[in-house]
């Protein structure tokens, strides 16, 4: 992948950063991964009636700020 290339990571260094790669399958460190799982539950209870687009879009609508700060903070700060 092009982000993981010695030119890239070089790039990023020179202005300062660090590259920190997530391991390879991690899914508890990903979030959208957690988004998947809750858009398969919504269009479980949706049905078939309506479409995923327009399940996608309610979802992200309904997804506030507050709401990723907890994810992000449940997630990524557990012990």
């Amino acid at each position: 992948p092009i982000h993981r290339k010695t030119v890239i990571r070089e790039l990023v260094n020179d202005q300062g950063h660090e590259v920190i790669f997530l391991p390879k399958y991690s899914p508890d460190l990903n979030d959208i991964e957690h988004d998947f799982g809750a858009l398969k539950k919504n269009r479980m209870y949706e049905g078939k009636d309506k479409s995923i687009d327009d399940i996608i879009r309610d979802y992200c609508a309904s997804y506030c700020p507050s709401l990723i700060q907890n994810n992000y903070n449940f997630h990524c700060f557990q012990t």
